[in-house]
């Protein structure tokens, strides 16, 4: 973490977190009974069968342009300006209380989506997180035939008559309580969404919480939609977001040659959706993707990043100027097309 005189980006972890530490006997307990009562929690939740697979992808688009380029994870990054979507439970270890603001753009697939957040973390004796994203797919044309009681044929082809764009606005917000030595973030998140001529609302919740057993290890854990994100269409539609169960453990290292600390993510996600062969792994109901980075801080201006992001390789940068930071991400996806993200961010 850098100090007063530095802006560098890259935790340095202090005593202050003791609480947060313990040996022994105790120190397994402590591991296993967070685990334990998360695990539980989504395995025996109704999981509603009727739910619609692929209903909440946009609420599992990402955040941040340092955690994209770092595989799309961000549970054990407290340095964030997007932790209101990634967990805010992290804003109890901010070792200064400094504000932070991103604002972030994106072009996935080579300009076929537009992704556009801004993201803010605020306050001194309590703390507060806020993402506020747009979705946007432009100039869509929709089509109809000329004699629509007869089939499509060569003299009944269909023509455009007009162009529609789609757009999903989400609103998440990020606050923390502690619960004797544990701390559990919540992060209620509202979205409206137009596609084409139709709109609806959505609401739901996450929860999440971080340990840290020892110095240089830090472990995230999100319940995602834990109560069922609902979504409730103008045409009368209902969709339903079954919960499912973010994992993430982050291990900081010294860097050899340049100094500061590296460190290294990896982390999983369980879909309760039964996607079998869509995921990288199933089991029945519940599947399994992966997401792995690697942050390399060159002390004082510049932090590279690398990932994997479910099964594509990310890479990225981020350039320190004063209380400024510029920061850029690319995806290399194969089978669409890459992506770029890029984003302003200022500490006060």
């Amino acid at each position: 973490m850098k100090g007063k005189e530095h802006l560098q980006y890259y935790p340095v972890l202090h005593p202050d977190h003791e609480p947060l530490r313990t040996s022994g006997k105790k120190r397994i307990t402590f591991l296993l009974l967070p685990c334990f009562i998360i695990s539980l929690i989504i395995l025996c939740l109704p999981v509603n069968l009727s739910a619609e697979k692929y209903a909440g992808e946009i609420f599992r688009m990402g955040a941040g342009v340092r955690n994209f380029a770092l595989g799309n994870t961000g549970l054990t990054d407290y340095q964030s300006p997007a932790i209101a979507y990634w967990n805010p439970a992290l804003l109890a270890k901010s070792e200064e209380k400094d504000s932070s603001f991103e604002l972030m753009h994106a072009e996935e697939f080579m300009g076929l989506v537009t992704y556009d957040t801004f993201s803010a973390v605020w306050g001194s004796q309590t703390r507060y997180a806020l993402s506020l994203s747009r979705i946007g797919i432009n100039n869509i044309p929709l089509t109809r035939l000329p004699n629509p009681d007869e089939p499509l044929s060569n003299d009944n082809r269909p023509y455009e008559y007009k162009k529609v764009n789609n757009a999903d606005y989400l609103l998440y917000f990020g606050f923390y309580r502690r619960i004797g030595s544990y701390v559990i973030g919540f992060t209620p998140k509202l979205a409206y969404r137009y596609l084409a001529e139709t709109s609806g609302y959505g609401f739901g919740a996450d929860v999440s919480t971080f340990i840290q057993p020892h110095d240089n290890v830090l472990l995230g854990m999100k319940l995602r939609d834990f109560f069922s994100t609902q979504i409730f269409w103008n045409n009368g539609t209902h969709e339903i977001v079954n919960p499912g169960l973010d994992l993430e453990m982050s291990y900081y290292f010294p860097t050899p040659l340049i100094g500061g600390k590296s460190r290294l993510i990896g982390g999983t996600e369980v879909i309760t959706e039964g996607r079998k062969e869509a995921a990288t792994h199933y089991l029945g109901l519940f599947s399994f993707d992966y997401h792995f980075g690697l942050e390399i801080p060159i002390p004082d201006y510049v932090n590279l990043y690398a990932g994997y992001d479910i099964e594509n390789i990310t890479t990225g940068l981020s350039v320190n100027i004063a209380q400024f930071q510029i920061n850029y991400a690319f995806k290399h996806n194969t089978e669409i097309d890459n992506s770029h993200r890029v984003s302003l961010a200022l500490k006060l």
